[in-house]
């Protein structure tokens, strides 16, 4: 099955300045003086908030530049094979710039245009810095084993390297347009004769000895210590990004500070869902950052959420206005940019307007800027349908070429062009209705019916329609008589049972310092993938900042986000026995829409795979030898890791 991305909390968190500055003792040791403060307390959640705190201490910094004897008392890290003098080596940040060490700096994508790198400089100056740097850079190089045999003709001789997106340094220190970085220095091997640094031309620039360096700040996101926090309240809402939106320091509206970017449709925990200055505040990556609340739909663990119809995405060549009313002339609540995926109460609410579901309460939107709707399912649609007949499984002999299911508009086509998709093609990409299926994918089945036709007058075809649930959404896959089999397998309530071992894997779920859960549980492998008892994953997560509750109903999994886990999951190893695992006829209800999660049932308990609930959640996971690792606070898509 696919997963579709649920839409994802009313605490404040004020950090005075007494607490920063034992913070950043603590922590970083960070000296009093390196706060730029004088008259008010050390707050981020301020519009009049210090944007730059941490400022170039060029009397220190000037100390460590290229070339100075004191960066040689940082800790090596790298040599060389060749001989090369312990200048070269790279080194790690000497201990006497500890009290300079603030957090991290993250190179972004931003202002560059198709560059695939940016400049680090030698010193902060837009002129000649004050000796040239680059040439005595070239003539030191000449006298190790990798002295640089390339073309040589810099354009800026203040340029140090180029580094790619992604690239962390340690920060020591910024202003509005610089920020000192420490890099453990390198050397092309290469010798300038091989393409690095981005391309033919910047090799001259591939060799660095360990330092200081400058690089502008609008080329990085910055996280500080006064923005890291990892002891957050209990979050009670959440939000999705209605556009590509940058993570800000502080709630300023304009010349602000970024420490990330948050992806179009992207969930965030929300710290705070009282608006400071437009912005609310939100967790990420280990800190408090600030979202402007144009570009975010607030998600509120006690919303009273309407049955939704649809599922859609904002299609606009501008940013479409998302209203109080459905009026022109409403006051605008938000706003979306070209493929925010958004819920539809009602497609048709006048005016021209559609009913969304949106800040946890009904707004509306244009019609026009929105396509590519889709039934949604809900709860009570789930109820509707009755008792489960089986599963629909894409895994017969011919089923790597995938298959295709249907929304109910679109078999109404298909019927009507005697099921000939190539002659309704026009009309079904119009509707939306074609949803493509892959290898191995399973449905559950609800209904079956035979459809008769004669595609020719002088013979008769028939198809088995199987009415089903898949991805969240009600459906119908059409089978020729005779095929079922090729492509795929329909199994009856008990039917379809493969055989699976019994084993153990540590997962491991990441809140933060005070939030965290690990266990070594019962998993079972099927099909290359490992699944767990969703119950224990629940158990485990109400220990982060990402809790989930899990109900058992009569025909579905209910699941609440936000809401911590109330069960009893005994949290246990596997036994290595070998049993039978059935894909299960349970729907899995996310916050009251049905989503599209694998699921087995085994021994009576239910396991899904640890990928798509860390999806759900939007949380990074990586596979270990021993198990898995789940760092809630890092969302499973982030621009540069900022």
């Amino acid at each position: 099955m696919k997963t579709f991305l649920m839409q994802k909390g009313k605490a404040r968190v004020k950090k005075s300045m007494v607490i920063t500055l034992i913070m950043a003792l603590i922590i970083t040791m960070v000296p009093v003086n390196a706060f730029a403060y004088t008259g008010y307390p050390c707050e981020t959640d301020k519009a009049d908030a210090e944007l730059y705190p941490f400022p170039l201490e060029m009397k220190v910094f000037s100390q460590y530049l290229y070339g100075s004897k004191n960066n040689l008392t940082g800790e090596v890290k790298w040599n060389y094979f060749k001989n090369v003098p312990s200048e070269w080596y790279q080194r790690k940040l000497p201990k006497s710039l500890n009290y300079y060490d603030i957090g991290i700096a993250t190179v972004n994508k931003r202002y560059r245009g198709s560059r695939s790198a940016a400049p680090v400089y030698f010193e902060p100056t837009n002129s000649s810095p004050s000796k040239n740097y680059h040439d005595i850079r070239i003539q030191e190089l000449s006298k190790t084993k990798y002295s640089y045999q390339g073309p040589n003709n810099p354009s800026n001789q203040n340029i140090a390297f180029y580094v790619a997106e992604t690239t962390e340094f340690r920060l020591l220190g910024y202003n509005g347009e610089w920020a000192a970085v420490w890099d453990v220095g390198g050397i092309d091997q290469g010798r300038g004769l091989s393409t690095t640094c981005g391309g033919i031309g910047r090799e001259q620039y591939a060799s660095w000895k360990p330092g200081i360096y400058f690089i502008k700040t609008k080329d990085i996101y910055i996280r500080d210590v006064r923005s890291l926090d990892r002891n957050i309240p209990q979050v009670t809402a959440s939000g999705t990004a209605t556009c590509d939106v940058y993570l800000k320091t502080t709630p300023i509206a304009e010349n602000y500070i970024s420490g990330g970017m948050l992806k179009q449709n992207q969930l965030i925990q929300v710290t705070n869902p009282t608006p400071i200055n437009g912005h609310y505040q939100v967790y990420f990556r280990d800190g408090l950052y600030y979202v402007n609340t144009k570009w975010l739909n607030l998600k509120c663990s006690d919303e009273k959420k309407p049955s939704i119809q649809y599922n859609a995405v904002v299609k606009t060549t501008d940013p479409v206005e998302i209203k109080s009313q459905a009026s022109a002339s409403a006051t605008a609540v938000a706003a979306a940019k070209d493929g925010y995926k958004i819920q539809v109460v009602k497609k048709n609410a006048g005016n021209g307007f559609s009913e969304v579901w949106f800040n946890s309460q009904r707004c509306y939107i244009p019609t026009k800027s929105l396509t590519k709707f889709t039934s949604s399912c809900s709860y009570d649609g789930v109820k509707k349908l009755g008792k489960a007949k089986g599963t629909m499984v894409l895994n017969g002999p011919w089923s790597a070429y995938g298959g295709m299911a249907y929304t109910p508009e679109a078999i109404k086509i298909l019927k009507k062009y005697k099921m000939d998709e190539g002659a309704a093609a026009k009309k079904l990409i119009a509707c939306n209705g074609m949803i493509p299926m892959t290898d191995g994918d399973i449905s559950i089945v609800y209904g079956i019916s035979k459809f008769t036709y004669k595609p020719e007058p002088y013979y008769k075809e028939s198809q088995t329609i199987y009415k089903v649930l898949y991805d969240g959404k009600i459906c119908y896959i059409p089978i020729l008589s005779g095929n079922l089999g090729r492509y795929y397998n329909y199994y009856k309530v008990g039917k379809g049972k493969i055989k699976a071992k019994s084993q153990s894997k540590y997962i491991t779920m990441y809140g933060t310092s005070k939030a965290w859960g690990e266990a070594k549980l019962e998993t079972y492998k099927i099909n290359k993938r490992y699944y767990f008892k969703i119950d224990d994953i629940a158990k485990l997560s109400a220990k982060t900042n990402k809790s989930f509750n899990v109900k058992f109903e009569k025909n579905a999994i209910v699941v609440n986000s936000m809401s911590p886990y109330k069960g009893t999951a005994p949290l246990k190893a596997g036994d290595g026995k070998t049993r039978y695992a059935e894909a299960s006829t349970m729907s899995i209800i996310w916050d009251g829409q049905v989503v599209g999660l694998t699921c087995y049932k085994i021994n009576g308990k239910y396991y899904v795979n640890m990928d798509e609930i860390a999806y759900l959640i939007d949380s990074q996971i990586d596979e270990l030898k021993t198990g898995f690792y789940i760092s809630t606070t890092l969302p499973n898509e982030v621009e540069a890791y900022g």
